[in-house]
Protein backbone atom coordinates (compact mmCIF):
# COMPACT_ATOMS: atom_id res chain seq x y z
CA UNK A 1 0.00 0.00 0.00
CA UNK A 2 1.34 3.43 -0.93
CA UNK A 3 3.83 2.09 -3.49
CA UNK A 4 4.11 4.09 -6.74
CA UNK A 5 4.06 2.14 -10.01
CA UNK A 6 5.24 3.63 -13.32
CA UNK A 7 3.44 2.46 -16.47
CA UNK A 8 3.90 3.53 -20.13
CA UNK A 9 0.73 5.02 -21.62
CA UNK A 10 1.35 3.05 -24.83
CA UNK A 11 0.90 -0.16 -22.82
CA UNK A 12 -2.43 0.97 -21.36
CA UNK A 13 -3.94 2.41 -24.55
CA UNK A 14 -2.31 0.02 -27.07
CA UNK A 15 -1.32 3.15 -29.05
CA UNK A 16 2.41 2.95 -29.83
CA UNK A 17 2.54 6.63 -30.90
CA UNK A 18 2.33 7.57 -27.20
CA UNK A 19 5.65 5.87 -26.40
CA UNK A 20 7.00 8.99 -24.66
CA UNK A 21 4.16 9.32 -22.12
CA UNK A 22 4.22 7.69 -18.69
CA UNK A 23 1.76 7.38 -15.79
CA UNK A 24 2.56 6.89 -12.14
CA UNK A 25 -0.16 5.15 -10.17
CA UNK A 26 -0.30 4.85 -6.39
CA UNK A 27 -1.34 1.50 -4.95
CA UNK A 28 -4.24 1.50 -2.52
CA UNK A 29 -5.84 -1.17 -0.36
CA UNK A 30 -5.63 -4.76 -1.61
CA UNK A 31 -8.92 -6.51 -2.38
CA UNK A 32 -8.21 -10.22 -2.70
CA UNK A 33 -5.76 -10.78 -5.56
CA UNK A 34 -6.21 -7.24 -6.90
CA UNK A 35 -4.99 -3.84 -5.79
CA UNK A 36 -6.86 -0.64 -6.55
CA UNK A 37 -4.66 2.17 -7.85
CA UNK A 38 -5.08 5.95 -8.04
CA UNK A 39 -3.65 8.49 -10.41
CA UNK A 40 -0.46 10.05 -9.04
CA UNK A 41 1.50 11.67 -11.92
CA UNK A 42 1.46 11.93 -15.71
CA UNK A 43 4.66 12.98 -17.47
CA UNK A 44 6.49 12.96 -20.79
CA UNK A 45 9.99 11.55 -21.12
CA UNK A 46 12.58 14.37 -21.08
CA UNK A 47 14.32 13.20 -24.25
CA UNK A 48 11.12 13.64 -26.28
CA UNK A 49 10.58 17.24 -25.16
CA UNK A 50 14.27 18.18 -25.39
CA UNK A 51 14.54 17.11 -29.01
CA UNK A 52 11.76 19.53 -30.00
CA UNK A 53 13.89 22.52 -29.00
CA UNK A 54 16.49 23.78 -31.46
CA UNK A 55 18.79 26.75 -31.77
CA UNK A 56 16.94 29.92 -32.72
CA UNK A 57 13.54 28.77 -31.45
CA UNK A 58 11.69 30.36 -28.55
CA UNK A 59 10.64 28.30 -25.54
CA UNK A 60 7.85 29.18 -23.12
CA UNK A 61 7.44 27.08 -19.99
CA UNK A 62 4.36 27.35 -17.85
CA UNK A 63 3.28 25.90 -14.48
CA UNK A 64 -0.26 26.20 -13.14
CA UNK A 65 -2.15 24.80 -10.17
CA UNK A 66 -5.69 23.90 -11.21
CA UNK A 67 -8.67 22.42 -9.40
CA UNK A 68 -10.86 19.90 -11.19
CA UNK A 69 -14.61 19.49 -10.88
CA UNK A 70 -14.16 16.69 -8.35
CA UNK A 71 -11.94 18.94 -6.16
CA UNK A 72 -8.56 17.39 -7.04
CA UNK A 73 -5.70 19.91 -7.04
CA UNK A 74 -3.26 19.27 -9.87
CA UNK A 75 -0.10 21.05 -10.97
CA UNK A 76 0.15 21.22 -14.77
CA UNK A 77 3.42 21.92 -16.60
CA UNK A 78 3.31 22.97 -20.26
CA UNK A 79 6.09 23.74 -22.73
CA UNK A 80 5.41 25.78 -25.88
CA UNK A 81 8.06 25.97 -28.63
CA UNK A 82 7.82 29.04 -30.87
CA UNK A 83 9.08 29.22 -34.47
CA UNK A 84 11.43 32.08 -33.57
CA UNK A 85 12.57 33.72 -30.39
CA UNK A 86 9.77 35.79 -28.94
CA UNK A 87 10.05 38.79 -26.65
CA UNK A 88 8.78 38.91 -23.06
CA UNK A 89 5.39 40.34 -24.08
CA UNK A 90 4.70 37.44 -26.44
CA UNK A 91 5.72 34.89 -23.79
CA UNK A 92 3.47 36.62 -21.25
CA UNK A 93 0.49 36.39 -23.65
CA UNK A 94 1.22 32.71 -24.34
CA UNK A 95 1.30 31.90 -20.62
CA UNK A 96 -1.97 33.79 -20.08
CA UNK A 97 -3.64 31.87 -22.92
CA UNK A 98 -2.39 28.49 -21.63
CA UNK A 99 -3.50 29.39 -18.09
CA UNK A 100 -6.99 30.32 -19.28
CA UNK A 101 -7.38 27.09 -21.28
CA UNK A 102 -6.15 24.88 -18.42
CA UNK A 103 -8.35 26.54 -15.78
CA UNK A 104 -11.49 26.36 -17.96
CA UNK A 105 -10.98 22.71 -18.86
CA UNK A 106 -10.12 21.70 -15.28
CA UNK A 107 -13.27 23.39 -14.00
CA UNK A 108 -15.39 21.37 -16.46
CA UNK A 109 -13.69 17.95 -16.15
CA UNK A 110 -13.01 15.43 -13.40
CA UNK A 111 -9.37 14.50 -12.76
CA UNK A 112 -9.48 11.27 -14.79
CA UNK A 113 -11.00 12.97 -17.81
CA UNK A 114 -8.54 15.86 -17.46
CA UNK A 115 -5.57 13.47 -17.65
CA UNK A 116 -7.15 11.56 -20.57
CA UNK A 117 -7.61 14.84 -22.45
CA UNK A 118 -3.93 15.69 -21.89
CA UNK A 119 -2.90 12.25 -23.18
CA UNK A 120 -5.14 12.66 -26.24
CA UNK A 121 -3.65 16.07 -27.07
CA UNK A 122 -6.81 18.17 -26.56
CA UNK A 123 -5.07 20.93 -24.59
CA UNK A 124 -2.05 20.92 -26.86
CA UNK A 125 -4.20 21.51 -29.96
CA UNK A 126 -6.18 24.30 -28.29
CA UNK A 127 -3.03 26.07 -27.07
CA UNK A 128 -1.31 25.68 -30.43
CA UNK A 129 -4.33 26.96 -32.37
CA UNK A 130 -4.96 29.92 -30.04
CA UNK A 131 -1.26 30.68 -29.58
CA UNK A 132 -0.60 30.77 -33.32
CA UNK A 133 -2.84 33.84 -33.51
CA UNK A 134 -0.40 35.58 -31.14
CA UNK A 135 2.86 34.19 -32.55
CA UNK A 136 3.68 31.11 -34.70
CA UNK A 137 3.77 28.00 -32.48
CA UNK A 138 5.81 25.00 -33.62
CA UNK A 139 5.09 22.57 -30.79
CA UNK A 140 3.11 22.40 -27.55
CA UNK A 141 3.09 19.63 -24.98
CA UNK A 142 1.70 19.05 -21.49
CA UNK A 143 4.89 17.65 -19.96
CA UNK A 144 3.63 16.91 -16.46
CA UNK A 145 0.47 16.67 -14.38
CA UNK A 146 1.12 16.06 -10.72
CA UNK A 147 -1.39 15.44 -7.92
CA UNK A 148 -1.12 18.01 -5.14
CA UNK A 149 -4.32 17.05 -3.27
CA UNK A 150 -6.89 14.36 -3.87
CA UNK A 151 -10.59 15.11 -3.80
CA UNK A 152 -11.44 12.80 -0.88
Amino acid sequence: MGRVIEVPVSELTKDQSKYYMRLKLKAGKPAGNQVKTRFHTFFCVNEYVMRMGRKGLGKVTFYEDVETRDKWKLQVSVVIILNRRGNAEIKKKMRALASKIMREKARDLEHGDFVKAAMAGVFQMKIKKGGSKIYPVRFCEVIKIETLKTGD
